[in-house]
């Protein structure tokens, strides 16, 4: 990973901060606020890579981004937590997860509109069912009006890599776009106080690998995929 300060404060710029400049955690100007730390026992990368809900040492992939087992979650906290663990010792809890709780590859999908079905660009359609959290909090521990502060979940937020591949971020398509009906999809984005599920399809080449959260593209998060 990346060589960084070991913490982040709110008032960092929003790209420093999560990774994806407005579609981040973040706040227009700056704020004071508790800082967001990595664990100790990492040398380096960003806060949105480094936290691991379960408790255990995080393992990182070839690509520096953070293995996760099918459906196991991960999370973002301020700091406090001992080394090796990302909950937060004040409250219990990480103030943001997020986790790929079941992935599908398939050749065609329901589209949103019409009848016919929608077949990939590429090779295969990746489904993912995601759910993630932003707690209620987190305005008092970045700073600032909870109403400017989300995390982004849309598609251009993840990536994929096959077995000797390298990360691939061009995932989108006019017809992965088109699939499902609104109400299973993901939100694009998660706001303080909810808990959204749903559904975000990829158009990929590789049908097994990793796929990965990573807003800013500098290490995410990673769950296998197509195995």
């Amino acid at each position: 990973m990346r060589k960084q300060g070991k913490a982040i404060t709110a008032v960092a710029s929003v790209a420093v901060l999560v990774g994806l400049g407005a579609c981040g955690i973040g706040l227009a100007g700056t704020a004071s606020g508790d800082a967001l730390e990595s664990p100790p026992d990492l040398d380096a990368g960003p806060v949105v890579a480094e936290t691991n809900p379960t408790g255990d040492k995080v393992k990182t992939d070839k690509f520096d981004n953070v293995e996760k087992g099918p459906g196991e979650k991960a999370g973002l906290v301020p700091t406090g937590p001992p080394p090796g663990h990302d909950v937060d010792a004040r409250t219990n809890k990480s103030y943001f997860t997020i986790e790929v709780t079941n992935s599908e590859v398939v050749d065609h999908c329901d589209p949103r509109v019409g009848i016919d079905k929608l077949k990939p660009t590429r090779t295969a359609f990746l489904v993912l069912d995601i759910t993630a959290t932003l707690d209620a909090n987190i305005p008092k521990n970045v700073g600032g009006d909870g109403g400017e502060l989300y995390m982004p979940l849309v598609a251009e937020t993840f990536s994929v890599a096959g077995s000797n591949g390298a990360p691939d971020r061009n995932v989108t398509s006019e017809t992965a776009w088109g699939c499902f009906d609104d109400a299973v999809l993901l939100p694009p984005v998660v706001n303080p106080g909810q808990s959204v599920t749903g559904k975000l399809v990829l158009d990929v080449d590789a049908v097994t690998g990793q796929v990965t959260y990573d807003p800013e593209n500098n290490g995410g998060w990673s769950w296998p995929y197509g195995e």
